[in-house]
């Protein structure tokens, strides 16, 4: 296997495991009793080192190379796990991740760099608070050697890793990288439809929406299927078309409990509820949102926010207030809905003037962490706010803005920062 076995490989595979270790090249050399250059060719693919050196090299580091495993299962394992990923069998999946992680000798041979790929995929996809760095040190080292599919799943990865960390301008950069390795990708075009949905440019986001249901109906990739109707449903609910958004998720709601998958009703009667909200069918508001199981209740902003609203619009101030006093009991609720459930609370004091600065400091929190959806929610009500007190010159400056945002979200071009202040 050895002679078959590509020298950056090899090469790049005892670099890593001198990296991870610490050890200068100085010792391994010296050890050896060869020169430091003998050993940086070595590692830089220039020279083909024996199955001796690898060994000793390897033990100097603290491991013992095992020549037995088989690269082009794991390859195939790394691909498993992805399209694992793709048709959301997260129990499959982390069978599969298991039985790479069990075998700990795969860390040191000639898949290490797979092994460390799915190491990262598990870290990610499955959100463990694990150091991502060193995982993606190592993978740096090797991604030289990945296959084309390899590298595009590791950029969409990396993507995911940022999308989560609401980087959304960098996520896109590494989903331009994967796509040039893989254009076909379901998962790919998944994460721009995403980001695109967030953003609010409702053209690019209808585009990948299409294209990944056409990638999902030929891989019968149904319960995908099933996550990109429910985006065609918030597309349509961005976009005001509120009747079309409830019809599709109605259908979601019935397929969801027919499939049992508790996250996906959640997100249905979730979007049911804020259409029923945009509609100002309040009545028909609280039917869904009491369908909701109350764990996602208790943990959800979102949702407390709809609640809250729905008792609003109501006028049920009495209870709007008592769920506020709830929310804002909770230690680890975010700055924005600090501001918001306050800005209720003043509206519901006839204190307007407050509560409109409050929410237009949501505004500029959802602006500055690219929520530009959540933007445009927050300036739908300064627009009810502004018209109801008569403040003509902020009302003037909204529309403007709310123009800009349509503009903004319906062009094709380059993603660009967007910067609208009210004032």
């Amino acid at each position: 296997m050895l002679e078959n076995t590509n020298k950056f490989l090899i090469g790049n595979i005892l670099k890593s495991i001198r990296v991870e270790k610490d050890i200068p090249i100085k010792r391994i050399s010296s050890a050896l009793n060869v020169s430091e250059s003998t050993i940086s060719q070595i590692e830089t693919g220039k020279n083909k080192p024996a199955k001796e050196k690898i060994t000793a090299i390897s033990q100097i580091c603290g491991y013992s190379f095992d020549y037995e495993i088989d690269r082009e299962e794991i390859i195939g394992l790394v691909q498993l796990i992805y399209t694992q990923y793709t048709n959301l069998e997260k129990e499959k999946l982390n069978l599969t991740i298991g039985k790479i992680k069990s075998s700990i000798s795969i860390q040191c041979s000639y898949a290490r760099f797979e092994y460390y790929l799915i190491l990262y995929m598990d870290v990610i996809i499955n959100q463990k608070n694990e150091d991502v760095q060193f995982l993606k040190k190592i993978l740096e080292i090797g991604k030289s050697t990945f296959s084309v599919k390899e590298l595009s799943i590791y950029y969409d990865i990396q993507a995911l890793e940022m999308m989560y960390l609401n980087d959304n301008i960098k996520a896109l950069e590494y989903l331009d990288k994967s796509r040039l390795y893989d254009n076909e990708s379901l998962m790919n075009h998944y994460h721009y439809c995403s980001i695109y949905l967030n953003l609010g440019y409702y053209t690019l986001a209808q585009q990948y929406i299409i294209k990944c249901i056409d990638i999902a109906v030929k891989e019968v990739s149904f319960e995908r299927l099933c996550y990109l109707i429910l985006n065609q449903g918030v597309l349509y609910l961005n976009t005001s078309q509120y009747n079309e958004s409830i019809v599709l998720n109605l259908k979601l709601l019935e397929e969801s409990k027919k499939r049992n998958n508790a996250i996906l009703e959640f997100c249905v009667l979730a979007n049911l509820t804020l259409s029923s909200l945009m509609q100002k069918d309040f009545k028909l508001g609280f039917k869904y949102l009491e369908m909701i199981d109350q764990k996602y209740k208790n943990e959800d902003s979102d949702l407390v926010l709809y609640q809250i609203m729905l008792y609003f619009f109501s006028k049920d101030f009495i209870s709007a207030k008592k769920v506020i006093r709830k929310a804002l009991s909770n230690d680890n609720i975010s700055k924005y809905y600090q501001n918001f459930f306050h800005g209720i609370k003043y509206l519901m004091d006839n204190k307007f003037i407050k509560a409109i600065e409050l929410v237009e400091i949501c505004y500029t929190l959802a602006l500055k962490d690219g929520e530009v959806d959540r933007a445009m929610l927050d300036l739908k009500f300064l627009d009810v706010l502004y018209s109801k007190y008569e403040l003509q010159d902020k009302l003037k400056r909204v529309k403007e803005i709310e123009e800009n945002f349509y503009k903004i979200s319906y062009s094709n071009c380059v993603l660009e920062n967007i910067d609208l202040k009210l004032n």
